[in-house]
C-alpha cells in the first residue's frame, strides 16, 4: 500500500482533495464521515483488492488499518471507518457525475503530462471497449436486466437474468489501463420484441451495439479532440459500430470472427494475390456497404 500511495502522490496528487470537493447527498445533520473518508475508504478497498464491502468491513476493522488509512487521507485518527452498509447507502445517493468528474480530471491530467505518450500507436490513443458482468442469477433485480432462456418452450424452461456494463479503457502501457467511461447494457420491452427470433449471441450483440452508441456520445463529449483508435472484440464487427467510429473521426481495429460479416470474408477469400508482411497477410479497401475496410490476417501460416 505504501507503493500505491507513492504512485498516487506522483500521478494524482489532488485525488483526495477532489474527493472532498464532491457534493454530499446526505442530510448534513446526520453524517459521521465526510466525503473524503467515504470515497477514500472505497478507494483503499480497491487498492487492497477486496471483492465486496462485507470483506472491506472485516479487513478494515483493525485499529491499525483504520489509523493508517485515515492518516493516508489526511484525516484525524478515529476508531472506525464506515461500514459496508453505510458506504452502499452513500453510493446509492451519490450522483454518478460526481465520480465521473474526478475520473475525467485525472485522465486529462495524465494525458497533458505526456508521461504515457509512448503508449500511443501512430499518434493515437488506444481505447479498449468490452463488456463485463456485474450480476447473474434467477432473480430479476430490475426491469432492464438482460435474459437468457434455457429449455425454451418446455416445462423445464428457466430464465437467467444478468446485468452487464460496457467499459472503455485507455491504454497507457502494459500495466497501466485506465477507465474513461462506462455504460450499462440494458434491455426493454421494445428490444425484447425485436429480439424474439434472435439467438442469445445476436441478442447480446444487439444490446451491446446500442450501449456503445450511448457510450460513444459520452466519450466524444468528454474528450472531443482526443485522437482515438478503438479496439474491440468480434461482437462489434458491424456497420453501426464502424459508422460510429467514422462519425467521431476515430480509427478502429476490430477482431474478426468467421461469420461476423460474411460479405467481407467472401471477398477477402476470393482475392488471390494478397499483400504480405512478415507472417501476416492483408488487403486494404475491401468494400463493405460502400465504405472501405482493411483486413489483416495474422493467423495465416506461410512457407
Amino acid at each position: 500500500m505504501i507503493e500505491c500511495n507513492r504512485i498516487q502522490k506522483k500521478f494524482c496528487p489532488d485525488l483526495f482533495e477532489q474527493f472532498s470537493e464532491t457534493s454530499d447527498p446526505r442530510d448534513q445533520s446526520y453524517i459521521l464521515y465526510n466525503n473524503r473518508v467515504m470515497l477514500g475508504t472505497i478507494y483503499y478497498k480497491g487498492i487492497a483488492g477486496l471483492s465486496s464491502v462485507r470483506a472491506m468491513t472485516y479487513e478494515f476493522k483493525s485499529g491499525q488499518v483504520t489509523g493508517n488509512i485515515l492518516e493516508f487521507l489526511g484525516e484525524e485518527r478515529s476508531e472506525f471507518l464506515p461500514y459496508g452498509v453505510t458506504v452502499n447507502e452513500y453510493l446509492d445517493r451519490l450522483a454518478p457525475n460526481q465520480i465521473q468528474g474526478i475520473q475525467l480530471s485525472l485522465v486529462y491530467d495524465l494525458i497533458r503530462r505526456r508521461i504515457f505518450d509512448e503508449a500511443r500507436f501512430q499518434k493515437r490513443w488506444l481505447v479498449i471497449v468490452d463488456a463485463t458482468q456485474t450480476y447473474s442469477g434467477s432473480r430479476q433485480i430490475n426491469q432492464k436486466c438482460l435474459e437468457r432462456h434455457f429449455y425454451r418452450g418446455t416445462e423445464e424452461e428457466t430464465v437467467n437474468y444478468h446485468c452487464d456494463v460496457l467499459e472503455t479503457k485507455i491504454y497507457f502501457g502494459e500495466k497501466v489501463i485506465v477507465s474513461i467511461g462506462s455504460e450499462f447494457i440494458e434491455n426493454n420491452g421494445e428490444d425484447a420484441q425485436r429480439q424474439k427470433n434472435m439467438s442469445p449471441e445476436e441478442v447480446k450483440q444487439d444490446c451491446e451495439t446500442k450501449a456503445i452508441e450511448r457510450l460513444a456520445k459520452k466519450i466524444k463529449a468528454k474528450y472531443p479532440r482526443l485522437p482515438i483508435t478503438l479496439l474491440a472484440d468480434f461482437l462489434y464487427a458491424s456497420e453501426p459500430v464502424m459508422n460510429i467510429c467514422r462519425e467521431n473521426r476515430w480509427e478502429f481495429i476490430i477482431r474478426y470472427k468467421a461469420g461476423s460479416i460474411p460479405s467481407i470474408q467472401e471477398e477477402y477469400k476470393n482475392i488471390s494475390e494478397k499483400e504480405v508482411a512478415g507472417h501476416a497477410e492483408y488487403m486494404n479497401e475491401i468494400d463493405y456497404n460502400g465504405k472501405p475496410v482493411n483486413v489483416l490476417n495474422t493467423g495465416k501460416k506461410r512457407k
